[in-house]
């Protein structure tokens, strides 16, 4: 009898012990999978692929990589940990009505988005996307290889970091049709803007800022006491926005350095170049471009200066303007 009451203690100790014990959570993986098939209970491995970036982000370790392995809609999707979304080999997009399609906001994430197709149905009937891109707040973030559309409420990438210096890198990237008539100093092609105090370093390369509303690529520090933006544009189209180029920092509020490189600034409605600012607060330098079909080709307001390295082609806009002087190659 004793026996059998030290066994019936044993198994009941036994069961206790297994309800209160808890097994660790699984480990997140370095890569993981979606697919237009999948599903999101899956684990989101190469043979039992997740269905939205949404669903995949959760399993993946911070840094690690999510794949695509066909075609299909992944979904919107807020990043706040060091992580790329790698879908260059098959087509792979985010489609969004009234919403930004990729938000990202950890100052330490560093966030890689590649090969895909952002629809904002801004040519819909429906309530266009916000946002393709939208930088809250990160370390640093590298946009490529992918088309960016139809966000007319916002722009086709936000770079407006709020609580850090950031760096932005676009590379190989089309933007089209974004901005809206109802907030033209809201929205357009490109913006950057980071908070007072920080710092915004954009680096665009080999991209299309083309067909947008109002302003394809906006360097602005109006109203941000203390903010710097340092923007380096090279191969670029900027053709048919309303305007090409604004860059602006007012008397008193942050700072802007400014290049543009061997790029095109084409037939837009109003300007291909606005500089606008003191020489102080703008450093604005334009070399090997050419500044054409434009309703003015350069417009530079209050005090500003915009220099010329000597090779550009500034010719056949309605009103041409003037470059501010050209220093000399050395």
């Amino acid at each position: 009898m004793m026996r059998l009451k030290r066994s019936i203690l044993f198994v009941i100790a036994a069961a206790m012990g297994a309800m209160l014990w808890s097994a660790p959570a699984a480990a997140q993986a370095t890569r993981t999978w979606i697919s237009g098939v999948g599903d999101d209970v899956n684990p989101c491995s190469r043979t039992a692929p997740c269905k939205t970036f949404a669903g995949a982000i959760s399993k993946t370790a911070a840094g690690g990589e999510i794949n695509c392995l066909d075609p299909g809609g992944f979904g919107a999707v807020t990043i706040t940990k060091s992580i790329s979304l790698i879908c260059d080999n098959t087509q792979a997009g985010i489609v969004v009505a009234g919403s930004s399609a990729i938000v990202i906001n950890s100052t330490t994430a560093y966030v890689v988005i590649s090969g895909l197709d952002l629809e904002g149905l801004g040519n819909a009937p429906t309530t266009a996307g916000i946002n393709g891109v939208y930088v809250i707040n990160a370390a640093a973030v590298h946009v490529r290889n992918t088309k960016i559309r139809g966000f007319r409420n916002g722009y086709g990438i936000n770079f407006s970091p709020q609580s850090g210096n950031s760096q932005l890198f676009v590379d190989n990237v089309t933007l089209t049709e974004n901005g809206g008539s109802g907030s033209p100093t809201t929205t357009g092609g490109i913006t950057i803007n980071p908070a007072a105090g920080f710092t915004g370093n954009a680096t665009i390369t080999n991209t299309q800022v083309v067909d947008n509303m109002n302003v394809g690529i906006r360097v602005d520090t109006t109203g941000i006491v203390g903010s710097a933006i340092n923007a380096t544009i090279d191969n670029v189209t900027l053709s048919n926005d309303s305007a090409g180029i604004l860059v602006k920092a007012p008397n008193g509020t942050g700072t802007v350095k400014f290049l543009l490189t061997d790029s095109r600034v084409t037939l837009n409605a109003n300007q291909g170049i606005i500089v606008n600012g003191t020489p102080t607060s703008v450093n604005a330098r334009v070399g090997g471009t050419s500044i054409t079909g434009n309703g003015t080709g350069l417009m530079i307001l209050n005090t500003a200066q915009l220099y010329s390295y000597g090779d550009n082609r500034l010719d056949g806009n309605g009103v041409d303007g003037a470059f501010t002087g050209t220093i000399p190659r050395h």
